[in-house]
């Protein structure tokens, strides 16, 4: 007996539900009760009675049979399958799966103290579907994957890893103690989280995974996943159909799992060896089955007088066979073993000896006579014989004094009998032959064919053979089989009849050219009939093929065309049966359009003429249908609704009719806009429209302002408009015009070029004069201020009022317009006071500052609110609090501090830029000449200016230096902020802001940078600036004293270096640079660069790090190697001198699976600590992955994906040179200068000069550290910077970790305990005081030099 899987063949129909099955000639039968021990959606077990490898069932459909796998073991484990029911499976392919996860269970003994399976299925969420103790026997579980429900959704592997840790592998849901932990993912794409930290959580907690991939899985994702070994725990196949073919071999796996290592189950023998039936040939085995199931008994018997072991296996479920072919008066060794897999028991042995040949022989009616002879003989010549007498002759088998049943002679054959011959069919009748027959033999063979066997059993006597060819002679033997062997067969021969001829035929509908002939069907399993006919009295017959049509049981009609004058026709039929006609095979709809479908196929089987391509849409309506030649294998449906689904059929056509249908739906697309507005080639007056097109359409450009405008343009793909305003922006929306409507917009703007002067500013300002001076604008051919134009960009004003407040404006002008005017506004000086400003500059900077920052070198920007609010008192005390801020700093030039000063209200205006004074007393002494403008409160529009207009290089912005912005306001913005701050923040400019009295808290930590409480201050009132000047005064100073400059990270502000943008690598330059893609980063949204193999992108040193590193930084690398990365190390950064050699570097080692950091110690000798655990490994898994390499004096320390990896020690290290390069990717064995480099992904490289920052990281740009627990709610602690979902992205976003943002209060707060700085700063203010009072008396350098 053995166990058989009977799964439905491609053929479909319905499941086996039959008390027998044919195959190979014999019928086996089955008592559906007792031996179909299960059946479901997927397959039932049968107990048959031989070994079958193609089996056909009676309604002619085929299965296909194979062995089941069992998994034999009384060891108890927990196996959770965790199955991916994303909408990129597929409701088909769902099916495969159910099926490849019954094949798979149904391996186990189901129970509460053996195996338990539990499932989970995930896409966007996760869920459970059962817990390991819901399913306490193999049927139950069989029933819930055979109605296990598609889920569909997104590809969340991560999430859902973490979920089975947390809700399946529990003991509230039937986990125990001591069993083995096993998880199955079954998955067919790449995750849209990161995998790594929780399939490793799963395997810390001691439970083993399988990955099983399909189709487009990620290999590299899966060994990730999967326990190691690889070649045990991960599986990937191309195809869903293909997990049938994996699941026996993962089955054995499986099962091996849960035995557990180093476990060995002993296989019980079996008991009570007894034997039976002895004759001169055979013998029968018995024995008793041990308590244990066991998939087969191995028996082996030998002759004790030696030769070759013989083996015999049987199913577990048989417990005795019949040993033959013996030699008689022979004693045998007789062996039976249990075998389970591919262990077996020891064995349980018993002997038997056969019975030995004795003759008798007699005359009829006389007495016996008797001869012996050896067992070895199997003939003996009687002698001594009467003649012409009449013997019985007996023989039997002796053993000892006791005899065996005499061995008769073979009984004569029966008759064999054959009836009912039909053209495929015939019946068989034989003869009960004599004696305990086993079975028979049905051997039939057609004459010059094959011939071919059925089995019967023993008590059959009868037997109908099917399917055999006409008018064609059979051989037919019956053979009846006992234990001792095949008896004399049964023969005969018989014919089969020609395929019977239609009948009654009639004729119907007659006109002049045509009538319908009528007749009934001869057999019931003709398929086709060829009709042929000719004139009375001709005989050249017309022929057609006509297919059986299914009208009524027994009656088929075809309509004849074509005979010319009506008269008699007679009947003339050959019918043959042949098979169906074929059909198209891959019928695909692809290559949609708005009126459109491409539809493909490969050719059917045999002479087709031509096709035809029925298409309808599937809610209904009239079926088109057109024709192609038999050639063709594609064509295309035009004419078609827009958005529409379609069904298409392909029908081949034969000369005898069409075969079968195909069909397959397609859809078409609706009224899709035009693509990619791209607007080029802009003037004052015009600028071009282009965009992609899309197919059968008529784009129309509107672009909008107040007054739209419309232009239909016809089929073109790019449009100039013209007569447009210049500086102008306008709205634009490019509609598709198709025969059924318009489609939606693509919606862009596009901006014509200013005609107006810009930088606009006065100079030179005197009691009667003053200058005024702008950029020129290209186009200008004049210029107009006032009422006369200029051919230049500047112009002095003179014989003006003193201290008159003037407005200047000028307007660009071309041969055909005007531009609009731009103004200034300026105030004339009070008479008297020019001549002693320089004096005034000197005497400010001998005697009244006293510099506390010292080595300062930064680009510094004051922007001061000069709003109505303030008032000429109160802005004269923010510029005395600028004063004494300028005054701190030891040197103001090119290669110290630059400081630049804007006032603004409506609009900006920069009263000096930062490179317009390199001297600090001029600067000080500029600033006093400062008037106060008054206005409205647009802080936005300032901050707008500040990055558009003075953090330029034009004006003087330099470098790798840090960028320093003070704001100082008193009010609530009239305009928005955040956008323009953050723009700033971004930049990496480290952005004071100082409120004063009634202020927007919220807005002041909006403009100001992160932290907040290092960047926000505020004050009760004007006089109060001293309580927050000498830490405003430190947090500048040591900003502009570090070697860094300033970026922005992840909402804070920090010393440090953007080296993806010192190496040009961004998303406006990386076009620019040979051997860089951009492709997709951690998360779809996130951008990352590929560095292609040699690449070599390099800098000098000294544009990156003039000054070299800090003694302390922290570099941070996300990245991911690639497939073809390789195996030879590099490294991924590398600062080296300028004879190639190396002096810092990071170096990547995937053949050994470190990562190692080096540097050249104080005594130039370079020093190397390597990482080489667990954690560093999965860095090479393929998938990305964040570094934090954080260096100091003492040590390195490395943290991977936030998670500290360790900590080595290291010796202080030496700066770097600056006469050298810096390389990314550089091949270790690349040495010189030779340029060899290693391929990988890209997608951050910051330097932070400090060593805090690692702790502040929580990489939310991981998918695997991005989970909904990580959100914290709006109230209460923050313990984590918040990661924002956003299709599951993080975005720079972040709260401080305080209890909760607050502004640190000023009030009562000491300035310096120096009092030698307290008085410094008194004497400032008492001056400013003076100099205000004194200035109407024009007597400013008087008081200053009494004063000193």
């Amino acid at each position: 007996m053995q166990h058989v899987v009977f799964e439905q063949g491609q053929t479909g129909g319905t499941f086996l539900s039959f008390p027998f099955i044919q195959v190979s000639g014999e019928t086996a039968r089955w008592d559906t009760d007792k031996d179909i021990s299960y059946r479901n959606e997927f397959y039932f077990n049968i107990k048959c009675k031989k070994k079958m490898s193609v089996s056909k069932m009676p309604n002619k459909q085929f299965c296909h049979v194979c062995m089941i796998v069992m998994c034999k073991t009384t060891a108890q484990a927990d196996i959770v399958l965790l199955v991916d029911g994303s909408w990129s499976i597929g409701r088909l392919n769902f099916k495969t799966i159910r099926s490849f996860i019954g094949r798979m269970v149904g391996a186990f003994d189901i129970g509460p103290d053996r195996v338990q399976i539990g499932l989970a299925q995930y896409s966007g969420d996760p869920k459970t579907e059962w817990h390991l103790n819901t399913h306490r026997t193999r049927k139950e579980l069989l029933d819930a994957v055979a109605s296990l429900p598609y889920k569909g959704g997104n590809t969340l592997t991560g999430l859902a890893l973490n979920y089975i840790l947390q809700n399946n592998f529990k003991p509230n849901v039937g986990m125990r103690p001591n069993s083995r932990k096993i998880g199955v993912l079954v998955t067919d794409g790449k995750s849209q989280d990161d995998i790594t930290v929780n399939s490793q959580n799963l395997r810390d907690q001691g439970i083993e995974l399988y990955a099983i991939g399909v189709k487009n899985a990620d290999e590299n994702e899966l060994r990730t996943i999967a326990s190691d070994p690889d070649d045990i725990h991960m599986y990937n196949v191309a195809d869903f159909s293909f997990l049938l073919d994996i699941v026996d071999d993962l089955t054995n796996n499986l099962c091996n799992s849960v035995k557990g290592p180093g476990i060995t189950e002993v296989t019980l023998p079996p008991t009570d060896l007894t034997t039976s039936e002895v004759t001169h040939y055979s013998f029968r085995a018995t024995w008793v089955g041990p308590d244990d199931p066991v998939e087969k008994y191995r028996i082996e018997y030998v002759s004790t007088a030696g030769g070759e072991p013989q083996k015999l296996l049987v199913d577990g479920t048989v417990t005795t066979v019949v040993l033959e072919r013996l030699t008689p008066l022979t004693e045998y060794i007789v062996k039976v073993h249990s075998v389970v897999g591919e262990d077996s028991s020891d064995p349980l042995k018993g002997s038997e000896t056969t019975c030995k040949y004795a003759f008798t022989h007699n005359p009829l009616h006389t007495r016996t006579a008797r001869m012996r002879v050896k067992g070895t003989v199997t003939d003996v010549q009687l002698k001594k014989l009467r003649p012409n007498t009449a013997y019985s002759v007996s023989v039997f088998s002796l053993f000892g004094d006791y005899g065996c049943l005499p061995l008769m002679p073979i009984p004569p054959s029966g008759e064999l009998r054959i009836t009912d011959i039909t053209h495929s069919t015939m019946q068989l009748d034989w003869d009960d032959a004599p004696g305990a027959v086993r079975k028979y033999i049905i051997t039939f063979k057609p004459d010059g064919g094959e011939a071919k066997e059925l089995e019967v059993d023993g008590d059959v006597t009868s037997r109908g053979l099917d399917n055999l060819i006409s008018q064609t002679e059979y051989d037919v033997a019956v053979t009846p089989v006992y234990d001792s062997g095949p008896g004399n067969p049964m023969l005969n021969q018989a014919i089969t009849d020609v395929v019977p001829a239609p009948k009654n035929l009639r004729f119907s509908e007659v006109t002049q050219t045509s009538f319908r002939a009528h007749w009934e069907h001869g057999a019931p399993d003709v398929s086709l009939y060829r009709v042929s006919w000719t004139k009375s009295g001709e005989n050249n017959f017309q022929s057609v093929r006509h297919q059986r049509l299914n009208l009524s049981p027994d009656l088929s009609v075809c309509k004849l065309h074509k005979l010319g004058l009506c008269q008699h026709v007679e009947q003339s039929f050959m019918c043959v049966p042949i098979v169906p006609l074929g059909s198209v095979r891959n019928l695909q709809v692809t290559d949609p359009t708005v009126s459109t479908l491409n539809v493909r196929w490969e050719p059917a089987e045999g002479s087709v003429r031509q096709y035809r391509i029925y298409y309808q849409t599937v809610t209904g309506g009239a079926e088109d249908m057109i024709q192609v030649p038999g050639s063709s294998t594609s064509t295309v449906l035009k004419n078609l609704q827009s958005d529409t689904e379609y069904t298409v059929t392909v029908v081949p056509v034969y000369a005898p009719g069409e075969g079968k249908r195909m069909s397959e739906n397609g859809k078409t697309l609706g009224l899709l806009e035009p693509r990619n507005l791209r607007v080029s080639d802009e003037w004052y007056t015009r600028f071009r429209v282009s965009w992609d097109p899309v197919p059968a359409s008529v784009p129309r450009v509107v672009p909008g302002t107040d007054n739209t405008m419309e232009v239909f343009v016809g089929d073109v793909t790019t449009h100039i408009l013209h007569n447009l305003q210049p500086g102008t922006t306008y709205d634009l929306k490019v509609f598709a015009q198709y025969d059924a409507g318009v489609s939606g917009a693509l919606v862009g703007q596009g901006t014509t070029l200013y005609l107006n002067v810009t930088d606009l500013n006065t100079y030179n300002i005197g009691y009667d004069s003053f200058c005024i001076r702008w950029t020129p604008h290209r186009a200008a051919t004049s210029y107009r201020l006032k009422l006369n134009p200029f051919n230049r960009n500047q112009y002095c004003f003179d014989g003006l009022t003193p201290d008159a407040l003037y407005n200047a404006t000028v307007y660009t002008q071309t041969p055909n317009q005007e531009g609009p005017g731009v103004s200034v506004k300026e105030r004339t000086y009070l008479k008297g006071v020019i001549w002693c400003i320089n004096i005034h500059a000197l005497l400010v900077s001998l005697c009244f500052v006293m510099p506390v920052c010292k080595g300062a070198k930064a680009d510094l920007v004051f922007l001061i609110d000069g709003s109505w609010s303030i008032g000429d008192e109160s802005f004269i005390k923010v510029r005395q609090f600028v004063f004494s801020m300028i005054g701190a700093f030891d040197v103001i030039s090119r290669d110290g501090m630059q400081v630049s000063f804007v006032q603004y209200s409506d609009e900006a205006k920069t009263e000096f830029k930062l490179n317009t004074y390199h001297d600090k007393g001029m600067v000080l002494s500029a600033l006093q000449m400062v008037k106060y403008r008054g206005g409205n409160t647009k802080t936005g529009v300032a901050l707008k200016h500040i990055g558009e207009k003075v953090f330029t290089s034009d004006s003087g912005m330099r470098r790798n230096v840090p960028k320093v912005l003070v704001v100082v306001t008193d009010g609530r913005s009239q305009d928005e902020v955040k956008k323009n701050a953050a723009k700033l923040q971004h930049a990496g400019y480290s952005v004071f802001v100082v409120g004063v009295a009634d202020v927007d808290t919220a807005e002041l930590r909006n403009i100001g940078s992160k932290p907040s409480e290092r960047h926000v201050f505020i004050v009760d009132d004007f006089d109060a600036f001293t309580k927050i000047q000498d830490n405003l005064i430190t947090f500048i100073c040591e900003t502009a004293t570090s070697t860094c400059p300033l970026i922005y990270l992840d909402g804070f502000t920090s010393p440090g270096f953007r080296m993806l943008e010192a190496f040009n690598i961004t998303d406006k330059t990386f076009a620019g640079m040979n051997g860089v893609s951009m492709e997709p980063g951690s998360f779809n949204s996130y951008i990352a660069y590929r560095l292609h193999k040699d690449a070599f992108i390099s800098q000098p040193t000294k544009e990156i790090h003039p000054d070299g590193l800090s003694p302390s930084y922290t570099l941070i690398l996300l990245f991911r190697l690639l497939p073809d990365t390789g195996k030879d190390a590099f490294d991924i950064w590398q600062i080296s001198n300028k004879n190639n050699n190396p002096e810092v570097g990071l170096t990547i080692d995937p053949s050994s699976r470190s990562i190692s950091f080096y540097n050249k110690d104080t005594r130039g000798e370079i020093q190397r600590v390597s990482f080489d655990n667990d954690q560093v490994k999965k860095v090479f898994h393929g998938s990305f992955h964040k570094l934090h390499i954080s260096v100091s004096p003492k040590n390195v320390k490395l943290n991977i994906d936030c998670q500290e990896v360790a900590e080595k020690e290291i010796k202080e290290a030496k700066n770097i040179s600056t006469d050298g390069y810096e390389v990314l990717g550089k091949m270790a064995t690349s040495g010189g200068s030779r340029k060899q480099s290693a391929t990988f992904q890209l997608q951050m490289f910051d330097i932070v000069c400090s060593l805090g920052w690692t702790s502040r990281d929580k990489c939310c740009d991981i998918p695997a550290m991005v989970s909904r627990d990580s959100i914290p709610s709006f109230h209460g602690d923050c313990p984590f910077p918040r990661c924002i979902f956003r299709e599951f992205l993080c975005s720079n976003m972040s709260l401080s970790c305080s209890k909760a943002l607050k502004v640190l209060s000023v009030q009562g707060s000491s300035s310096s305990n120096d009092i030698t700085h307290q008085h410094m700063f008194r004497i400032l203010l008492v001056t400013s005081k003076l100099t205000h009072n004194i200035m109407s008396d024009y007597g400013l350098c008087i008081i200053l030099c009494l004063y000193r």
